[in-house]
């Protein structure tokens, strides 16, 4: 990569702490029958954030973001059957170019224990959290009148939050909430605006990478219970990726993977005489794409199986095969992730060439969890 003598010269500040406070109040999404009754859910939290200052080069494509840790307890309407949960969710915010007015795009990925799973004989209604923690995401729009001449200012704005355990524990319906947000922040003495920031000139445009990645679930529908092993699943994937606007991979690649579950329930209930190992895997083509911040990334992925023959069989075993959704289900597959290059160098913006990876990532069948994967990878 190459820069000019005087684009890092000058002595740049660090980021400044600039925390927040944060109330969600809103309801979960009831996608099934015959599950815990939910009333208002509130969500408050405490935004430990960071103003970014361009120390690292891409602070200034992303608009000089905040980067930080969101803390949550959440009240889910139904305290006797769905409890509370306790989280901590890392967050990026985007904020608009506007100079009077200011709109921030907030996301985020992280983790949340909660206190009243299912449970067979004591809490049989709660179909949504089937183990003691789930995943937290985030996505999330606020809006506000910037007043840096003050030390604190006031947001209103509307979020989605979604609550799953990866299909790690049954059941697991996962709670997709809707929610408005308001809020209170802490101003810092920071630019609030900034001029649009040039391309820089990136060589080793075009990548190939490697990336092992092993997954875990319990076998089983999403509302019903079995008290069954968590099985391991393996996960190879090959895939070339493109940079472009200095912090942004696209990629497309191929993944094949083997399902342990897949295998035992084909064997135990004599599905395929022959050819069981190979019955019992996938393959996926997909097309992907990472946000680089750094030395973390966000990774999304959309992926459409070429392969996937048990679960098709077995959806015509249990007698589901004919709604649109399971149809959907044995197409599609996407996975959402966060990834860490730890021997990255900063002001290298997306230049992940040479580098090693390491991710996790919930991968999910068309809207529906399939399993959390842990990963490592490689990019020449």
């Amino acid at each position: 990569m190459l820069f000019s003598n005087s684009v890092f010269a000058q002595q740049i500040p660090k980021s400044v702490f600039a925390p927040a406070i944060n109330i969600y109040p809103g309801f979960i999404i009831p996608n099934y029958e015959n599950v815990a009754k939910s009333n208002l859910a509130v969500i408050g939290s405490l935004h430990l954030a960071w103003q970014t200052k361009g120390k690292d080069a891409w602070h200034k494509f992303y608009n000089y973001p905040k980067i930080g840790l969101e803390c949550t307890y959440a009240n889910f309407g139904n305290k006797n059957e769905l409890g509370f949960g306790l989280g901590v969710i890392p967050v990026l915010q985007l904020k608009s170019r506007s100079e009077k007015r200011f709109r921030i795009l907030k996301f985020g990925m992280g983790f949340t224990y909660l206190n009243k799973p299912f449970d067979a004989v004591a809490n049989p209604n709660n179909l949504y959290f089937g183990g003691h923690f789930a995943n937290m995401s985030i996505a999330n729009i606020t809006w506000g009148k910037l007043s840096s001449d003050k030390k604190v200012s006031l947001f209103y704005g509307v979020s989605t939050i979604h609550c799953s355990n990866g299909h790690n524990a049954l059941p697991n319906a996962g709670a997709n909430m809707v929610m408005l947000n308001v809020g209170m922040k802490w101003n810092t003495k920071s630019v609030r605006y900034f001029q649009k920031t040039d391309s820089l000139y990136i060589r080793n445009k075009f990548n190939l990478s490697f990336k092992f990645g092993i997954g875990t679930h319990e076998f089983g529908e999403t509302t019903k219970a079995t008290g069954g092993p968590l099985y391991p699943s393996y996960h190879t994937s090959i895939y070339a990726g493109k940079q472009f606007r200095n912090v942004h991979v696209v990629q497309a690649g191929i993944t094949y993977s083997y399902y342990t579950s897949f295998y035992d329930y084909i064997v135990t209930q004599e599905v395929y005489p022959n050819h069981q190992k190979l019955k019992a895997s996938t393959l996926v083509l997909f097309l992907g794409h990472e946000f680089v911040m750094g030395k973390v990334s966000f990774s999304a992925q959309g992926g459409l199986y070429v392969y996937n023959p048990f679960f098709i069989e077995q959806k015509k075993i249990d007698g589901s095969w004919s709604s649109v959704g399971q149809k959907l289900e044995a197409i599609n597959t996407n996975r959402l992730g966060l990834i860490y290059y730890p021997f990255k160098k900063a002001n290298t913006l997306n230049n992940v060439k040479n580098q090693l990876s390491l991710g996790i990532f919930i991968k999910a069948n068309l809207g529906q969890a399939d399993l959390f994967e842990y990963t490592v990878g490689y990019t020449f």
